[in-house]
């Protein structure tokens, strides 16, 4: 950016956490969704990654989901989630979402 001339001034976070991830057990898949919304409602998306007890990458998704609120795009990602590993045959799963409301 320095090169155009462009002066970045990000904002300061209003607090850190420190998140650690943690592997499932031996045949276990995890999947790691999560959930947005640019306003509430407004243009909303939601995804999720899968990892198996090496954590190896096992695959992954993103879906547009147009106007929605953000607890819906949440939702969303934790039940396309719930159907992918399903398909896969993987029925051992670890659903984890950083959203207190789809628990």
């Amino acid at each position: 950016m320095k090169h155009f001339r462009v002066n970045l001034k990000p904002p300061k976070p209003q607090s850190i956490k420190e998140v650690i991830w943690s592997h499932p057990v031996l045949n276990w898949v995890k999947c790691n969704t999560d959930g947005a919304s640019n306003g509430n409602p407004g243009i909303s998306a939601c995804g999720c990654l899968f990892r198996n007890a090496n954590s190896e990458f096992l695959g992954a998704f993103a879906i547009n989901i147009g106007l929605s609120s953000a607890l819906l795009a949440e939702l969303i990602g934790a039940m396309v989630a719930i159907e992918v590993a399903y398909h896969k045959g993987w029925h051992s799963i670890w659903l984890e979402t950083d959203s207190m409301l789809v628990y």
